[in-house]
């Protein structure tokens, strides 16, 4: 028995030992530490220039192309290139969140000599980055890793990285997810009237509450209206959008006029009325184009989207005669 004390000391030796090594974590593997892309901050970021090399033209000589250069001027953002697109501010801001919170997962090649077999070479989507302080930052956006979940990236002529899809699919953005491609500018809330003028038809819908009130009860050509058709109305206006770019009302030339929409709205405790026109040109019979109230943009919309505005009081009628008849249907029977 005495012969076997030593092996027990030392088993029990290990044992403990173990046992205090896994309480102070000896045995957990180090979480691998998160690395910023970029090294800067959304506030940082003063322009930001989309190079489209996929298609190897330049905008000029390429209408399909992305490309675009966007500066913060007295604190809002603009496109100078190729026009002053008008922008989507909240789609502005999350993507310069996500250019300035991209982290990379792992070094991929510290210093690569073959740039086109990650797709970093002249196809890749380029984004060219100036900071307040002058810094010049390109970040180049390669293809899928293996796995699939991730993308090569490359940060000025740095190692080549890999950052996880999702991340990249919020940083390369066209130039076109950047735009704001509603024309009509409605707050549902807000709204107090709706003149619509056109060919097939003229209506006006009124709000017939006070401000404030709770319950909004709506007139249309002076007849009461549900109030959940007027609303689904103006969600559907509000929400209508073009797969264009936006073109400057200026270049169309002979457009002959289609409709008008009057909109009032409670702005600031005040009353403002916005007036947008609905333009057609003969070479494209099936577009209309609506101008917003500036006067300056041209937004393209199929015909047939429209419908549901102009031919809104066709819709009531026939949702008031449907419930008509089934009040006659089921007074018949009893």
């Amino acid at each position: 028995m005495k012969k076997w004390i030593p092996t027990i000391l030392v088993v029990l030796v290990l044992i403990v030992g173990w046992i205090y090594a896994a309480n102070q974590n000896y045995f957990r593997e180090e979480e691998a530490v998160k690395v910023q892309l970029l090294g800067i901050q959304s506030d940082d970021i003063q322009s930001i220039t989309i190079d489209d090399l996929s298609t190897g033209k330049t905008e000029a000589e390429d209408s399909s192309s992305s490309s675009a250069q966007l500066e913060l001027k007295d604190g809002v953002w603009s496109m100078v290139e190729p026009k002053a697109y008008p922008l989507n501010g909240y789609t502005i801001s999350s993507w310069l969140d996500a250019l300035s919170g991209a982290e990379q997962e792992l070094v991929v090649e510290e210093t690569p000599t073959d740039l086109e077999k990650y797709g970093l070479g002249s196809t890749a989507s380029r984004l060219d980055i100036k900071t307040k302080d002058s810094r010049d930052i390109t970040l180049k956006i390669g293809g899928q890793l293996p796995a699939d979940d991730a993308r090569y990236v490359q940060v000025n002529s740095g190692p080549v990285v890999a950052v996880k899809s999702e991340s990249i699919s919020n940083i390369e953005l066209t130039r076109h997810d950047l735009l704001d491609t509603t024309p009509f500018n409605l707050d549902d809330t807000n709204v107090a009237s709706l003149d619509w003028e056109g060919e097939a038809a003229t209506w006006v819908l009124k709000s017939a509450s006070e401000d404030g009130a709770a319950d909004r009860t709506w007139t249309l050509n002076g007849e009461t209206v549900e109030s959940t058709e007027a609303v689904s109305l103006i969600g559907k206006i509000k929400n209508l959008s073009t797969a264009d770019d936006v073109r400057k009302a200026s270049e169309l030339k002979n457009a002959v006029p289609r409709f008008t929409l009057s909109v009032e709205q409670k702005v600031n405790g005040e009353n403002v009325t916005d007036v947008y026109r609905g333009l057609t040109v003969a070479s494209e019979p099936g577009i209309i184009y609506v101008i917003t109230p500036d006067g300056q943009w041209a937004y393209s919309l199929q015909a047939d989207v429209l419908q549901d505005a102009e031919k809104f009081p066709d819709t009531v009628k026939a949702a008031d005669d449907a419930g008509t008849g089934s009040e006659d249907s089921t007074s018949s029977t009893e």
